[in-house]
């Protein structure tokens, strides 16, 4: 079952953030059971190669490769899908129309404007123009688009932004960079922090009819019972730099305290 099939049918899905540059590190956390990935162009910067071979690497494990895009360039989203990926993760979003002209990028009439291309890796490097009708369904059928709000302006946005049709299939609280805006840097699960997602979570559901799924980022698994409570379905688990940087840590702890008793 594809990544957006999993999401129609409501099933939570469990994934992570990759920051370094690696394959490798892409098939490890496919190949850990990862739902999916995303592969964070945002806060790193993999060249066109090597994340083509990351989303190989992510097809090769059985995780979906998504894509975080910062930039809101339709020939940057486009060249993104024609690659390969199942979707956009877009950070940052701030308004409905912000969502709406990126939704008329990523997909093709009737449901926007997307440049037509059979001859790549997404159409399955397809030269028979026949067969084009059927790599536009593949991807109307594959295609997502995933918004974060992350400040106050965008989470008093969030009714309008779910209520588009066609709509974003996910929207998800960037909840670091909302504790940033309310004053509480780092402190994810404070309380007014927690409200504001919660708010976002229900205004999501209702305004889509269930529609659009809701996501959190998370670096505990003891988080994940209470907002999968909370209504959300999509879990992005910490993040490959975190991850390493954790068991590491915990390591040298557990090594230091035995080497100084």
């Amino acid at each position: 079952m594809s990544f957006k099939a999993k999401l129609r049918a409501g099933k939570p899905q469990i994934g992570c953030y990759v920051t370094f540059p690696s394959p490798d590190v892409v098939e490890l956390l496919a190949r850990a059971g990862m739902d999916y990935v995303i592969l964070d162009l945002q806060h790193s910067s993999p060249n066109w190669e090597t994340l083509a071979h990351m989303m190989r690497a992510a097809d090769a494990g059985g995780a979906a490769p998504l894509v975080r895009v910062h930039s809101r360039d339709p020939e940057i989203l486009l060249k993104v899908l024609e690659m390969g990926a199942e979707g956009i993760n877009l950070p940052l979003v701030k308004n409905a129309a912000e969502v709406r002209s990126a939704l008329d990028a990523v997909h093709y009439a009737p449901l926007g404007h997307r440049s037509a291309c059979g001859h790549t890796r997404a159409g399955r490097y397809n030269s028979r123009r026949a067969d084009f009708p059927e790599h536009v369904k593949r991807q109307h059928e594959r295609v997502t688009l995933w918004c974060a709000v992350e400040d106050p302006e965008s989470l008093a946005n969030v009714g309008e932004i779910a209520a588009l049709r066609p709509g974003p299939d996910v929207i998800g609280v960037g909840r670091g960079d909302l504790s940033v805006a309310l004053g509480v840097p780092g402190q994810v699960n404070h309380p007014d922090v927690v409200a504001a997602a919660e708010r976002a979570i229900a205004e999501v559901q209702r305004l889509s009819n269930g529609q659009t799924a809701s996501s959190t980022m998370i670096q505990r698994t003891e988080d994940f019972a209470p907002w999968l409570a909370r209504g959300c379905r999509l879990f992005t688990y910490a993040a490959d730099a975190i991850l390493l940087m954790d068991a590491a840590r915990s390591a040298v702890e557990t090594f230091r305290a035995l080497r100084e008793r």
